[in-house]
């Protein structure tokens, strides 16, 4: 295909170009100078003179480019767009795919976002083919302007204040994947007419993208909770003053909102493949560090690799032989190998995860239960099976004939193990997404007729989801659920009693727990605990009050008296005494592994 493209030599473009060159398209680059023109030519690129700010001149630059489509990756924010697309329709171009911003779904109201969003009616209302592509931050790569500022402060700073305590959600996206997405939406019959969110695989806090970039530069930095609205203030005080201020007011209200999107679409119709943030930010770490020929730091050196990594490395290793077979831990080992960059400069082990992908694993979590899972689920698996982060203590594995509740199901890898253990099992999840491949994973290991699965939010004032808009941009989102409170849950489930409850609502066990009148029905509780939304010892207090013993572990199983600074940890509780308070188990209703209603 014959491509126009603007913006070619700007950030995304000057990887679009060359990509496009590689995958055989001819490429041919509006330039508005001859220092633009000779680096498009030095690429393999042909050019042609234009200049967004004179519109008369496009419409015959765009004829003499005699191209079949149009690659606009020029700034929607600057009001070209009603000559863009003239000249694109006079030049006799159908297709064409335009770069735009989910900056226009912001609370705010810069100019450049009422002018965009006048751009975008203007593509849509065209007789083009058009297809508008909505990326979230960009980043990658040693001449970026987003990350690039945070790598170079956490080498710096030991200590970074974090307005609001860097809770809201940020889902950056690789430089690279957006160029290779952008490419295949010129080819996606699907994509015409459309519009698409294009972000990375999933949101994060801004404490975990900081945690990222930190670890990527092998430093530990502790992130300092301010006000949001002081430090608002404060920015504007400093651009007032500032004669080039390095920091704007705009930048820190812009903390204080969610950016977390949901990218299925893309993924679907074409083809988007994200890298994990990790993964990325520490490839754009090691290439700052190439450029400016500053050393490596210890995790990039495999002479001093962190001995606490090394063990953790290993267990992680013998684990999964244990759980999932030799030949699958021989595969795994291989593919830390050949991930070995990625994962020695993340510390994580999710390239290694993600290529274990093809095919389906088999597991023996507990005596006697085996389960069947597809490869996509081996992450997943590797963490609830293999280490066993749910039954790390005796007692607490779920076992033949008992009730067993499971709030942030997910895509339903405890209750799968819990009703191959011969429990009922109430799964609640919020995510509607995740309906397809739960049911499948209950089907394949036969026991849909043990599972109940119901989308319902539990505990939302508190945790990720207590935000409109978080719960929007969620992957898996799907739409609107109930509200329940646990109780509810018990009710909807058809059963007085719980022998075990297992939870992972990220943060909104603070608001479950303060539910009155469900407590004394439950026998023992599993559950990751995230003290970013609340004070892990009041969860302690209030389960003792109750009658439980209670144990918190941290990321790496071992028992602590508190979670310190860490970003999750364990709790198990179960009662030291069955108390004549706590009613007799009731019959469960039939349950079964589908989506009601």
């Amino acid at each position: 295909m014959k491509i126009l493209v603007t913006g070619a030599t700007g950030f995304l473009g000057s990887r679009v170009v060359p990509r496009a060159l590689a995958q055989g398209h001819e490429v041919v680059g509006l330039a508005r100078s001859t220092t633009a023109a000779a680096a498009l030519r030095n690429q393999g690129a042909a050019t042609v003179a234009g200049d967004l700010t004179r519109p008369a001149g496009l419409t015959p630059a765009f004829a003499e480019a005699g191209c079949a489509a149009l690659l606009n990756l020029a700034s929607l924010g600057f009001g070209h767009t009603d000559a863009i697309v003239s000249a694109t329709r006079a030049a006799g171009i159908h297709r064409a795919v335009f770069l735009s911003t989910t900056g226009i779904f912001t609370s705010l109201d810069p100019p450049s976002k009422r002018v965009r969003i006048a751009a975008e009616h203007t593509i849509r209302t065209s007789e083009l083919d058009w297809t508008i592509i909505r990326p979230t931050m960009i980043y990658g790569g040693p001449d970026d302007r987003n990350m690039a500022r945070l790598l170079a402060l956490v080498r710096r700073v030991g200590v970074l204040p974090l307005p609001g305590g860097g809770r809201r959600l940020h889902q950056p996206v690789h430089v690279d994947d957006l160029a290779a997405t952008v490419l295949r939406a010129l080819s996606a019959d699907a994509a015409i007419g459309r519009s698409y969110d294009v972000a990375g695989p999933r949101a994060l806090s801004l404490r975990e993208v900081v945690a990222a970039a930190a670890a990527a530069e092998d430093r530990r930095v502790y992130c300092v909770p301010v006000p949001a609205r002081p430090a608002l203030a404060a920015a504007r005080v400093y651009e007032r003053h500032a004669t080039a201020p390095r920091l704007k007011a705009e930048q820190i209200a812009r903390l204080a909102e969610d950016k977390a999107f949901d990218i299925g679409a893309a993924m679907r119709d074409l083809d988007h493949r994200p890298r994990p943030f990790g993964v990325g930010i520490a490839e754009q770490a090691a290439a700052d560090r190439q450029a400016a020929g500053r050393l490596a730091p210890a995790a990039d050196r495999p002479a001093s690799i962190r001995p606490d990594r090394l063990r953790r490395l290993a267990r992680d290793l013998h684990a999964v032989a244990a759980v999932a077979g030799g030949p699958t831990a021989l595969r795994f080992a291989a593919a830390i190998a050949r991930h070995a960059p990625a994962v020695l400069r993340t510390g994580t082990l999710d390239a290694a995860d993600r290529a274990m992908a093809q095919g389906s694993h088999t597991y023996h979590p507990l005596p006697g239960v085996h389960v069947i899972l597809p490869g996509g689920a081996f992450g997943g698996a590797r963490e609830m099976y293999c280490r066993g982060v749910y039954h790390a203590l005796p007692g607490f594995a779920p076992t033949a004939d008992e009730i067993v509740v499971d709030l942030g199901a997910n895509q339903g890898l405890f209750s799968v193990l819990a009703a191959r253990a011969g429990a009922d099992v109430i799964a609640v999840e919020a995510q509607r997404g995740f309906a397809s491949v739960f049911v499948n994973h209950a089907a394949v290991n036969g026991v849909s007729h043990r599972i109940q699965l119901l989308h319902a939010l539990v505990g939302p004032s508190t945790g990720v989801f207590a935000d409109e808009r978080a719960r929007h941009g969620a992957t898996h989102w799907g739409g609107d659920v109930e509200r329940l409170t646990m109780s509810q849950v018990l009710e909807t489930g058809g059963v007085d009693r719980v022998d075990l409850l297992r939870l992972d609502i990220e943060g909104s066990e603070f608001a479950l727990f303060d539910e009155p009148g469900w407590l004394n029905a439950v026998g023992r509780i599993v559950m990751e605990v995230h003290p970013g939304f609340g004070d892990p010892a009041t969860l302690v207090g209030r389960l003792r009050r109750h009658g439980f013993e209670v144990t918190l572990l941290d990321n790496d199983l071992r028992r602590v008296g508190d979670l310190g600074g860490a970003s999750s940890g364990y709790l198990y509780a179960r009662r030291a005494e069955r108390s004549a308070g706590i009613p007799a188990a009731g019959t469960p209703a039939p349950v079964s592994a589908r989506v009601p209603g």
